[in-house]
């Protein structure tokens, strides 16, 4: 497998959650870090925690669901490390209610999250990496797009319109070096999900979540991949032990 060291990597949604166990996962293999977020107080708390880790990081606070913002954060990595090597689409919202009550606005935000921030990152990434050679960009969707979830019917679309997205522009870019990958856990012990986990009526609600860790160390083996190596779409579930 790969080294890591000296890698250039952006993270979105970065300040709590996945995001913040995925920066830290990759700042052990010294990697340099660009961690993106809305809120500046948790991403700074971040940063300056990992910073005895990393060979670089830079914080930045900004809305990644406007081709302004998603544009200043890849030009922001430009300008710090001269390229982007690896890409984490980690940025999500979610809403558990009756789709008769969800809003047109909650809608918006969530697609815009969840999907066209996404959508404009590809705008974005892709040309770079082909001038630089080849490049990975990792979306982390959820189980909820596969399996569809009571409750969070725009959600689950969401990640499901994730899902094809990103494997119809892998299809497109694999030839030019250009890796993108989506991995889809089930439930993760996260704020979100436990919040989440505790309104759903489903029957098939996981005995156990996944942890923070679990998923950054799924997304740290799909970086660490041979060049010859590509995983499109992988589902990361959690071992359900019997007692």
């Amino acid at each position: 497998m790969r080294s890591l060291k000296n890698k250039t990597v952006v993270i979105t949604g970065a300040s709590r959650g996945i995001g913040a166990a995925l920066a830290v996962h990759f700042a052990r293999h010294k990697c340099r870090l660009i961690l993106v977020a809305r809120n500046k107080t948790r991403l700074q708390k971040v940063v300056s925690d990992l910073e005895p880790l990393c060979s670089g990081c830079l914080a930045l606070a900004i809305d990644i669901t406007s081709p302004k913002g998603m544009h200043k954060v890849v030009s922001q990595a430009l300008k710090e490390f001269g390229g982007i090597d690896i890409f984490v689409n980690n940025a999500g919202v979610g809403i558990h209610k009756p789709i008769e009550e969800t809003t047109e606005k909650e809608y918006e935000a969530i697609m815009d999250t969840n999907l066209k921030a996404v959508f404009l990152s590809f705008r974005e990434l892709i040309p770079l990496m082909r001038r630089q050679g080849g490049g990975q960009i990792t979306n982390i969707s959820s189980g909820a797009g596969r399996i569809g979830m009571p409750g969070m019917a725009v959600y689950a679309a969401s990640k499901a319109a994730l899902n094809i997205f990103s494997e119809s522009v892998a299809g497109e870019v694999r030839n030019d070096n250009i890796k993108v990958s989506v991995l889809a856990p089930a439930s993760v012990d996260t704020n979100f999900m436990s919040n989440l986990s505790g309104k759903s009526k489903s029957p098939s609600k996981a005995a156990q979540k996944l942890t923070v860790d679990d998923v950054a160390e799924a997304v740290i083996y799909l970086a660490r991949q041979n060049a010859n190596a590509w995983t499109s779409l992988a589902d990361l579930r959690p071992l359900l032990v019997k007692k």
